[in-house]
């Protein structure tokens, strides 16, 4: 019977350590993918910006 105990609570033991561990890696992915989402969005901004801003003189000069 204390075998069995003991057994179970290592058991019970080594998945709390492991759904911890999943947890932290699951957070710093979607982190991580958060951060390069926002990366995408500021560089399209940016670039959205410049090109409208050619297209737009060019468009100007010719009327």
């Amino acid at each position: 019977m204390t075998h069995y105990v003991l057994a179970q609570s290592v058991t019970l033991a080594a998945d709390l350590e492991a759904k911890g561990f999943l947890g932290t890696v699951g957070k710093i992915a979607a982190a991580t993918i958060i951060f390069f989402i926002v990366i995408g969005l500021v560089a399209g901004l940016v670039i959205g910006y410049f090109a409208g801003r050619a297209v737009g003189r060019r468009q100007g000069s010719r009327s």
